[in-house]
C-alpha cells in the first residue's frame, strides 16, 4: 500500500498559475506557507507565529482559493465579517499576482 501527500498542492499550483512572485518565492525558499501568511497577515515575525496564527493561516489560504466570502471565512475563525475582510485584503496586497489570477 501506498500513502502520499503532496504538501499544500493546491497553493503550489496557484503560486505556478498566478505566477505571484512572493508565493513563488517562499515555496522556492521552502518556507511553511500557512507560517509565512501568519507574519504577513498577522505582522509578526516568522519565529512569532503562534501554532494558532498557524491555523488561522491556513484557514485564510484555503479559504480564499475556494472562494470564501469575508462572512465565510468570518464564521470559520469565528471573527467578525469586518476582520475576516481585512485578512483578505492583506492576503491579496502581499499575494498581487493571486488577485489578478482570481480576478482574471
Amino acid at each position: 500500500m501506498l500513502s502520499a501527500d503532496y504538501s499544500q498542492i493546491e497553493l503550489r499550483i496557484l503560486a505556478h498559475l498566478a505566477r505571484d512572485k512572493a508565493l513563488c518565492e517562499a515555496f522556492q525558499r521552502d518556507e511553511d506557507i500557512h507560517a509565512r501568511t501568519a507574519s504577513n497577515i498577522f505582522g509578526v515575525s516568522l519565529e512569532g507565529v503562534t501554532p494558532e496564527m498557524r491555523r488561522q493561516a491556513k484557514v485564510i489560504n484555503f479559504g480564499i482559493i475556494y472562494g470564501m466570502s469575508a462572512f465565510g471565512l468570518g464564521k470559520e475563525l469565528d471573527v467578525e465579517p469586518k476582520i475576516a475582510s481585512a485578512y483578505i485584503e492583506g492576503y491579496f496586497e502581499k499575494y498581487k499576482g493571486v488577485k489578478e489570477y482570481i480576478d482574471s
